[in-house]
């Protein structure tokens, strides 16, 4: 379908979501630099900035789909899947065994982040584009 070009929505929300998560992620450092022993706030970086990668990979993923036949995509799909939960199984293992201080709660809402800002994203911009739609049956169509 796009092939080796860009998907628009796609590429125009991911940069989006980067944006307003490496934002959040300002905000935790901000607080860290206050209170520098705060474990949760450490987490809370440490799972934000492994959400954002995350959230890359698959944005990445998703763009190599066009090219694939159905069954190589959902085999290609199944690998990102298990390399992505993989990293937040190694982040967590890693956190709880080598960093007793920072709290795996912390690291887990940091995971978090950047899918609800992608899935707020997604809401407001349907809602924009439901109210739009909205507007032009008034206008053409009457009632």
């Amino acid at each position: 379908m796009f092939g080796d070009k860009p998907v628009p929505e796609l590429d125009s929300q991911l940069k989006r979501t980067i944006k307003i998560s490496l934002c959040i992620l300002a905000g935790v450092c901000l607080a860290l630099g206050f209170d520098p022993r705060d474990g949760v706030f450490w987490g809370l970086a440490i799972g934000i900035a492994t959400g954002i990668y995350n959230s890359v990979t698959l944005a990445r993923r998703i763009k190599r789909l066009p090219g694939l036949s159905p069954d190589s995509a959902k085999k290609f799909m199944k690998r990102g899947l298990v390399f992505r939960l993989g990293l937040i199984m190694a982040v967590l293992l890693f956190v709880s065994q080598r960093l007793p201080s920072v709290n795996l709660l912390g690291v887990g809402a940091g995971l978090l982040v950047p899918y609800y800002v992608s899935i707020n994203l997604s809401l407001v911009e349907s809602f924009r584009l439901y109210r739009r739609s909205q507007a032009f049956m008034k206008r053409y169509y009457g009632k």
